[in-house]
């Protein structure tokens, strides 16, 4: 089980960069309807009073399921895609799918 730590402090990159080894898939990241820039941080984005914690994922954690996660706990909408960002997974997926798109 992988755990992936998103903060306030938390950098775009630096999430996006915990999905790509754990997971070798992709989360995209959202600022409004636009990608959020890589340098921001989540306390930038996060639509929540207190954004922060830890996000225990394993494999087989369902797409939907992560997504679900950040909106409420964050306010942020995220998205994950394969492993060369081209193809968005499909909700039901789990994390190792949508790596291998």
């Amino acid at each position: 089980m992988a755990t992936i730590k998103v903060t306030k402090a938390s950098s775009v990159q630096s999430i996006k960069n915990q999905f790509s080894k754990e997971f070798s898939c992709n989360i995209r990241i959202y600022n409004g309807a636009k990608f959020a820039d890589d340098k921001m941080k989540i306390s930038d984005l996060s639509k929540t009073d207190n954004p922060g914690g830890e996000l225990e994922l394993g494999a087989r954690s369902r797409v939907e399921n992560v997504e679900k996660y950040f909106k409420e706990n964050f306010g942020i909408k995220v998205q994950i895609s394969n492993a060369d960002d081209t193809k968005l997974a499909d909700n039901a997926m789990t994390l190792t799918q949508a790596g291998k798109l």
